[in-house]
């Protein structure tokens, strides 16, 4: 999957009437309160243990960690530079978002952090594409949001931050610096660190495939990575098992001096390496994955601490229906994430039982949609969320915050962002970027995805229909969400209530395809006495008060 800049060059009945949770207009009142994002930030040297496990109403679930809630910036991101990156803060602070990931993709194997240059249309000849570039002149430009400007902004937001280092085009001497410089950075640190972004494929910049010691013959790095299959990737010329495992031997021989040289510069930094899903989801999937995931971890375990999976589970652009797939298509898809993270779990207790799991990257698809500017974003990134959080996941970032689809005053066509982008990739244009309906599927999730709380799914009496969670939250309080996928029936379904779900009086917010809103309110507790109605693809989200 290419990801250079995304897009730019990624019935009434008894119980609850269904909480519509749909397209929310920018300005929707009485949005959820999101957990304060300071607490996110309270700890920036994670253990790379997994998170703790719990149990919820006697269902097995997963203790939330100090950032679950993550959104991808990007060196060239413009719009969250300066003051107009300042306006944004308050917004991001009310979604619960508490880390922050840059690098931008494909980009960050092609960012030269020292220079804040984009080597993107350089050549890439050597073993640095960065020096030359900067020497010929003519093909480095600036970078909108520089490293200590991105640190700076999220220190004010008190977001942890996680760092993808260029694998592609750089050495392990500058990642090393880069970590060694961090730590003077705004704020309390990196959290995370990723060596290079996709590896595992010829979309990415990789001129260490042709350096020693795997010396792959034959491998031309392409001047603009990810702009057409390279005819000299391995994958291509040898078949997708041979290739991979080249592509894996390469990266485990050659990713190994990056971590060392970055454990010496910060002692305590937390590195990651990417993880490769195969061809069965669909916008991230990678031939013979297993050849890479095996490779990489059986040679490199001792030094890593956490694995980047990108979950992607489509590739179409454009709108849902006709030729691609259909709203409750993508909102199904969801249930397939437990089952993924499944797997994830056992290579990694082969190899690396100690490492987590991080979600560096997620969308619908791996290109643009409209799904953004439409209902079934909001709850594609709410059920996207809580479901690789419920399953044990550390923490997952959408892709991404600006990506430049909707550059006017509101959102109608293609993007992957999380908010509109006035004035193209140069410029905020003087307009505020407008939050798009990912962005409230990510404030009703952080409803329930407070760090400390214990998150797990909730059984109901349709599980082919409804996705449900229960979340003990870390005052005490407990709060339920439920996920209505089917997108022409209401649904009415029953469900052991959580603890503090019964009696007295409950908070609410409702967001449906067919009110696309947060709807807040209250409601008695024993509406919701173990039954509840769901509209058509929505979501409902409780809270014991």
């Amino acid at each position: 999957m290419q990801r250079l800049r995304r897009g730019l060059c990624a019935t009434a009945g008894a119980g609850f009437t269904a909480l519509a949770l749909s397209a929310a207009t920018p300005s929707a009142p009485s949005a959820p309160s999101a957990p304060s994002a300071s607490a996110s930030a309270s700890s920036t040297s994670a253990s790379s243990a997994p998170n703790g496990t719990g149990e919820v109403n006697g269902v097995p679930g997963a203790q939330v960690s100090w950032a679950p809630l993550g959104l991808n910036t990007a060196p060239w991101d413009a719009a969250f530079a300066g003051a107009g990156g300042r306006a944004l803060l308050p917004s991001l602070r009310s979604a619960g978002i508490g880390m922050l990931r840059y690098g931008g993709g494909s980009y960050a194997d092609e960012y030269g952090w020292q220079n804040g240059v984009d080597v993107q249309r350089c050549p890439q000849g050597g073993s640095d594409a960065v020096a030359p570039a900067l020497g010929a002149g003519g093909c480095a430009s600036g970078s909108a949001l520089s490293f200590g400007e991105f640190s700076d902004q999220a220190a004010r937001l008190a977001a942890s931050t996680f760092v993808t280092v260029d694998y592609g085009t750089g050495t392990p001497a500058e990642a090393a610096t880069w970590a060694a410089a961090s730590r003077k950075a705004p704020g309390p640190g990196v959290a995370l660190w990723e060596i290079g972004n996709e590896s595992y494929g010829c979309w990415e910049a990789n001129n260490w495939l042709a350096q020693p010691p795997t010396d792959y013959p034959g491998y031309v790095p392409s001047d603009t990575p990810g702009a057409a299959p390279n005819p000299t990737c391995p994958q291509k010329a040898y078949g997708s098992s041979i290739g991979t495992q080249i592509l894996a031997n390469s990266y485990a021989a050659n990713a190994r001096p990056f971590m060392t040289a970055m454990k010496a510069a910060s002692k305590g930094a937390q590195i990651g390496v990417p993880w490769a899903f195969g061809d069965g989801v669909a916008g991230a999937g990678v031939p013979d994955s297993s050849e890479w995931n095996d490779t990489v971890l059986s040679e490199d375990s001792s030094r890593v601490g956490f694995v980047d999976a990108h979950y992607y589970p489509f590739t179409f652009s454009g709108s849902t229906g006709g030729g691609n797939p259909t709203d409750q298509r993508v909102l199904r898809s969801l249930a397939r994430i437990p089952g993924l993270y499944g797997q994830i779990r056992a290579t990694l207790s082969i190899y690396d039982p100690r490492a987590s799991v991080v979600v560096g990257e997620t969308n619908v698809s791996s290109a643009e949609t409209t799904t953004v500017c439409k209902p079934v974003g909001a709850l594609f990134a709410a059920g996207d969320a809580l479901s690789w959080l419920a399953a044990g996941a550390q923490s997952i970032d959408w892709w991404d915050m600006n990506n430049y689809g909707n550059t006017g005053g509101s959102c109608t066509g293609s993007d992957f962002g999380m908010y509109t982008s006035p004035g193209g990739p140069s410029s905020s244009g003087g307009q505020r970027p407008r939050p798009a309906t990912p962005y409230y599927g990510y404030k009703l999730a952080s409803v329930l995805a407070r760090p400390g709380a214990v998150l797990a799914p909730l059984p109901t009496s349709d599980l082919n229909d409804v996705l449900a969670f229960q979340s003990v939250l870390p005052d005490g309080k407990t709060a339920a969400a439920f996920l209505n996928t089917n997108t022409s029936r209401a649904l009415h379904v029953t469900f052991q209530a959580p603890p503090g779900i019964q009696g007295g009086s409950l908070r609410t917010w409702r967001y449906s395809a067919a009110r696309p809103r947060i709807v807040a309110g209250t409601e008695p507790r024993s509406a919701a006495g173990g039954a509840i109605t769901l509209p058509p693809e929505s979501l409902t989200v409780l809270e014991s008060s």
